[in-house]
């Protein structure tokens, strides 16, 4: 057990320097010094032509789950208690699957397994609600990846059953929440400081992998995200938190598990503001920390005030047994600082720094039109230089806990000499400009709460998307498999797979092959980005590891979120301070 010692600041939040040269219209960096200031530069090169593949992925069909407990279980109509099944092809992995199954190498077939294996399947989870929903539902889901059948329940609090799921096979559950039922349960966290018991448990006996939406299967209002969920195993006692500037105020939430569990949060001395002071948590200042002794699914939020440097950002976390730490906003646009119209709210569960890597693919969002996105790297130890190839060239020199934060059109790869953190966000609709591409996005939007009823209303690009958050998994990280779930009342859903070159044949979707890819220049990795359907997905190889994003644009709406990752301890952070 780790003791904490209590020292005044964080260690090394000098000065950060970025280098680079070229086209000052492709691309935009932001650095941040120790005194809070944001000094802009310039960097990127011109770009050789991406291209970007669209298809529609094959159909489901639909099976059945049990349920019990208060919440619904919904799939297009809200009252049905159905989820999906699909059928999975037999892995082709070369051994006999019948006593365990395996992901190239990754034994996934028990709990035990999963934990050994550090992946992001495992068999315990602590879902937040991260704010009030409103009149929108909240939902958290259960999809089952491997070869057994999977009993999974989800307890509140105070330790009430909420549900419970038996889930085949290639199957997934929605544990859906009324905002009656969220507010009876005192589920959701409010936006202020303060300490309270609101962790939730989300449990099974085979693993599966998990994630939120806030709300759930909903698009009619100008707000929401989605968050990959990581199992308790894969879980960590060193964090550091990121967020993008912005103009609205940030957060950053501990969950406990375990009794008696020391946490102590410090706040970088580069910070523009102290933290805001609530439920008997004071004020920290910049250069401050505070400890506290966190209980069973007890939960910390530290809010943070409007502030150019993104708030929380290279915030660190330390513990003495294992926490998760969400970071989000209860309403942002993007890129900030400055309004920008149809604030949203943004949330992430973030790895620990032991899973951090020092090679990344950075794949652009699908183009809504001509708008950026917006990168942040958070820098593991002293001495960091992150360089920036292919697409968009850049070099950046960091010690530990800084931060830099750039926007780009272009895709890239990021390598560092030591770990980093790399943040990936969607802008807001006013960064889009012109007609919207509709053989990119078929169709029209689904959103008629916050667009109208149809074509006739004569919506453009500048209708599209809004700020949301997801952080990209080291290239190390990739997994072979995955299960994930695109919502309904979206008007389209994206996915972005990158692999190897050599592997990218082996890859199927819903057990169709993937379209043709577009390189990534620079390297040896491939990617596609791919409208797919409403509803489940499985996406797998028997032989190559493969990166997943999934996100989705509706009007003035969306949501991302890693599709899945490893989450191996492949770094060794530095210590708290003392």
């Amino acid at each position: 057990m780790r003791s904490i010692a209590r020292l005044p600041a964080l260690v090394c939040f000098g000065l950060v320097t970025a280098c680079g040269g070229g086209d000052s219209e492709s691309s935009e960096a932001t650095t941040l010094a120790t005194n809070g200031s944001v000094t802009p530069t310039t960097t990127g090169t011109e770009p050789t032509g991406e291209t970007q593949t669209t298809t529609t992925s094959s159909e489901t069909t639909e099976g059945e789950t049990t349920t019990s407990g208060e919440p619904t279980t919904t799939t297009e109509d809200p009252s049905s208690s159905t989820t999906f099944k699909f059928d999975l092809p037999d892995p082709d992995i070369g051994e006999d699957t019948s006593d365990t199954e395996t992901t190239g190498g990754v034994d996934e077939s028990t709990c035990e397994a999963a934990a050994e294996s550090l992946t992001s399947a495992g068999c315990l989870f602590a879902p937040i609600v991260a704010k009030p929903s409103g009149q929108l539902p909240w939902a958290v889901i259960a999809a089952n990846t491997g070869q057994q059948m999977a009993t999974a329940t989800l307890t509140g609090p105070q330790g009430q059953m909420l549900g419970e799921a038996s889930i085949a096979p290639g199957q997934l559950h929605v544990f859906e929440f009324t905002s009656d039922q969220v507010s009876q349960h005192n589920l959701a966290i409010w936006a202020a400081t303060g300490l309270g018991q609101q962790a939730l448990r989300l449990e099974s006996d085979f693993p599966i992998v998990a994630y939120q939406f806030d709300p759930y299967s909903s698009s009619q209002v100008a707000t929401a995200d989605a968050s990959l969920l990581l199992p308790s195993h894969a879980w960590g006692d060193n964090y550091l938190a990121a967020m993008a500037a912005n103009d609205g105020t940030t957060w950053l939430t501990v969950v406990s598990l375990e009794p008696d569990n020391q946490v102590e949060v410090f706040v970088p001395a580069w910070a523009m503001e102290a933290t805001q002071a609530g439920g008997g948590i004071p004020a920290i200042p910049p250069g401050g920390s505070h400890a506290v002794t966190m209980q069973a699914q007890q939960t910390l939020r530290i809010q943070a005030p409007q502030a150019q440097d993104g708030g929380i950002t290279g915030t660190a976390v330390y513990s003495d047994k294992p926490v998760a730490v969400y970071v989000g906003s209860p309403g942002m646009s993007l890129p900030g600082p400055g309004f920008q119209a149809w604030k949203d709210s943004l949330e992430e569960q973030i790895p620990p720094r032991s899973a951090w890597g020092t090679e990344y693919a950075a794949i652009k969002f699908q183009p809504r039109s001509i708008e950026h996105d917006l990168y942040r790297i958070v820098a593991d130890k002293d001495g960091t230089v992150v360089s920036l190839t292919g697409d968009y060239e850049a070099m950046f020199q960091l010690d530990e806990g800084e931060v830099v934060q750039f926007s780009t059109d272009k895709s890239f790869y990021a390598t560092g000499s030591e770990a980093f953190l790399l943040s990936h966000f969607l802008v807001s609709a006013s960064e889009n400009s012109g007609p919207k591409n509709d053989e990119l996005f078929p169709g029209w939007f689904v959103a008629s709460n916050n667009c109208g009823e149809g074509p006739g209303d004569d919506h453009t690009s500048e209708d599209m998307g809004d700020p949301a958050i997801t952080f990209i998994p080291p290239i190390d990280q990739f997994r072979n498999r995955y299960t994930f779930l695109t919502p309904y009342t979206y008007a389209w859903d994206m996915i972005t797979v990158v692999a190897h070159a050599n592997g990218w044949n082996s890859i199927t979707l819903d057990g169709q092959p993937l379209p043709a890819p577009t390189a990534l220049n620079g390297g040896e990795l491939v990617y596609a980005r791919i409208l797919v359907d409403d509803g489940p997905h499985h996406i797998e190889s028997p032989s190559t590891q493969f990166g997943l994003e999934v996100y989705g644009y509706d009007c003035r709406i969306s949501y991302a979120y890693a599709g899945g990752l490893s989450l191996g301890s492949i770094n060794i952070p530095p210590p708290p301070p003392g």
